[in-house]
């Protein structure tokens, strides 16, 4: 949430609701240090980041990480306490626990961000995804992070100690290789049964920088409310070519082949009963707000997820995860936060295109002037 030309893309494009990582200045993690809190626009989610050494939400820049995991000191219970506490009282609705969060933190953190009535996310390295799932997390985000559920100890180790680093490279070869780990993959889907632990798989990221299943962004109609200096490495208008693969020429096929094999290992979590929620990673790699949400609905569906199944990712299952019970369901009480389409979407998920109105709390939001002002914007830019 950038500026304007965000929210009027997300507003134009029916999302009525947007999760943004917040991270402290300078920071190694990702999230954004600022944020632009439009006086009309979607209602925003903000999440802070928890360390389990620092006390503002950052990780180490060291590699590997032996001598800090084995040498800092840690932050204790209570400062995690207080940590989170500040958070809620700064209106943050989801609190993101880091690699570095120890178990014995894993567990007083999402006891203490329950009883405030917060969400917690994770990505966590120190700690196992099983752990972290059966001790309560709410999301685990990236599938180029929680995939390494599914990889061999050793490896998982290697990349516990080098999270951020070259001594992750063998759990990260290991899930370019999935049909190698169809046991393991198993064993973590039925390791995230029994909980309410969803995953956020962002598949519009790898998508979207790797060039695997999803259109250039600016064939998108949103694309008309930004400029490509809006976003972070975009991909070029005209030609389509995408940065990072552009930086990365001799690993192109390897890097594209990795992508879709987190796929194929989302394909078979999903069968394995895994619960889903959609996100997306706007605006990195050139992902467009708005429509890369819609991107993201059409990518999860090509992992196996059924059009209703994918709606419920957008709304009540992305609801229930972050724990926003005024949201996500058409029910009296909520947010009356709607989205009406000219065609239906549990048949065709493509049907979101198919925008009729949006309403924000019952306010109907005027997709018209929204659209005549980013044309109007963009011939005063050309």
């Amino acid at each position: 949430m950038r500026n304007a030309h965000f929210a009027d893309a997300y507003l134009y494009e029916g999302v009525t609701t947007v999760m943004v990582p917040l991270a402290p200045d300078d920071a190694m993690i990702d999230g954004e240090t600022t944020v632009f809190r439009p006086a009309s626009g979607p209602s925003l989610v903000t999440s802070t980041p928890i360390s389990g050494y620092s006390t503002n939400g950052d990780i180490a820049h060291a590699h590997p990480w032996t001598a800090h995991r084995t040498e800092d000191p840690r932050a204790s219970i209570a400062t995690l306490k207080t940590e989170i506490a500040n958070a809620a009282a700064q209106g943050s609705q989801v609190v993101a626990v880091d690699q570095d969060v120890w178990p014995d933190q894993l567990d007083a953190i999402v006891a203490e961000a329950h009883r405030l009535g917060l969400a917690v996310s994770a990505q966590p390295a120190f700690t196992t995804y099983p752990y972290a799932a059966h001790a309560g997390v709410d999301v685990f985000a990236r599938n180029d992070r929680y995939t390494l559920a599914a990889t061999r100890a050793q490896d998982f180790l290697a990349y516990s100690d080098d999270p951020v680093g070259p001594g992750s490279r063998p759990a990260v070869r290991a899930v370019c290789q999935a049909d190698a780990l169809g046991a393991r993959i198993d064993d973590f889907a039925a390791q995230l049964s029994g909980t309410r632990t969803a995953l956020m798989p962002i598949l519009s990221m790898e998508a979207t920088a790797d060039d695997v299943g999803g259109p250039n962004p600016w064939s998108l109609r949103s694309s008309i409310f930004v400029t490509p200096g809006d976003l972070d490495n975009p991909v070029d208008p005209k030609t389509g070519a995408r940065p990072y693969l552009e930086q990365h020429p001799a690993d192109r096929a390897r890097l594209q082949a990795c992508a879709r094999s987190k796929q194929s290992i989302d394909r078979r979590l999903h069968a394995g009963g895994a619960i889903y929620v959609a996100g997306t990673s706007v605006p990195s790699y050139g992902v467009m707000p708005g429509g890369g949400l819609h991107e993201e609905l059409r990518r999860l569906g090509e992992i196996g997820l059924t059009p209703r199944e994918a709606l419920a990712a957008a709304t009540s299952n992305a609801a229930d995860a972050l724990r926003l019970s005024d949201r996500g369901r058409i029910e009296a009480g909520r947010r009356a936060d709607l989205v009406v389409l000219s065609a239906d979407p549990r048949v065709d998920i493509g049907a979101v295109d198919a925008i009729r109105e949006v309403l924000i709390e019952g306010r109907r939001v005027d997709r018209d002037a929204l659209m005549a002002s980013a044309k109007k914007a963009q011939r005063s830019h050309h």
